[in-house]
């Protein structure tokens, strides 16, 4: 085995790259190839292409208003659409994760993060009725009692988050990054970065890098805080 061996392989094998590394680091290890010969650190790209915000937007309110679309469907798309969540994220949650607000009648909110997210009346309506009215996929089990706001086949397991993908592919949300990332795009412009991976339980990194994007300069987390304490926090 030797250098110009291997970058001939990493030419035709770009894809590969990160897989090449670590098998070659062990390799050298163990003896069976040369100390002298190296594949760089694979370049970790993200994509950060985006749905329109007139059909993120329209899309939302379709499923919101929408009686004859699946109600886990309209809940699942809502919370993708309107607060950039990951399907694998959605389909963890349990009812633990649902809170009533203490001063506004109708109004629910998930615990994502260190805050709970207040949801806007309507979707808090929606995730009432899903609660009310979940089940499990498979047909022989849909009596049985099951913790998951979206359960799979089974009342002790979760839907699979490819699954739920699917579901919102046929509903007309053909990209679940891109959606999520037009939402976390409109949502940093609004809200200050911080405050929004403690709402949405992101990662500082994430919410972070979103805000650069974003270009935005919003005002200090603190000043956030201090604003929010001073009152009662309606629907997000």
């Amino acid at each position: 085995m030797s250098q110009s061996l291997i970058d001939r392989w990493l030419i035709a094998n770009k894809a590969r790259q990160r897989y090449a590394r670590p098998f070659l680091l062990w390799a050298a290890s163990c003896g069976l190839a040369p100390e002298n010969v190296a594949i760089a650190t694979a370049a970790r790209t993200v994509d950060r292409s985006i749905m329109s915000d007139a059909d993120r937007i329209l899309m939302a309110l379709k499923l919101e208003s929408d009686d004859a679309i699946d109600t886990c469907d309209r809940v699942a798309g809502c919370l993708v659409l309107q607060y950039g969540q990951r399907t694998d994220r959605l389909v963890s949650l349990t009812v633990d994760h649902v809170v009533t607000h203490p001063e506004e009648p109708g109004v629910l909110g998930l615990r994502l993060g260190r805050d709970p997210l207040w949801l806007r009346p309507r979707l808090s309506a929606l995730l009432e009725q899903l609660i009310n009215e979940r089940s499990p996929l498979a047909a022989p089990l849909r009596t049985r009692e099951t913790p998951f706001l979206f359960p799979g086949l089974r009342p002790d397991r979760p839907m699979a988050s490819t699954t739920l993908q699917k579901r919102l592919s046929r509903r007309g949300i053909p990209s679940v990054s891109k959606a999520r990332n037009g939402a976390w795009l409109a949502l940093v412009g609004a809200v200050h970065w911080k405050m929004l991976a403690d709402l949405l339980g992101a990662a500082d990194g994430t919410a972070h890098a979103w805000h650069k994007i974003n270009g935005g300069d919003r005002a200090s987390y603190v000043a956030s805080r201090l604003r929010a304490a001073q009152g009662p926090t309606g629907p997000e």
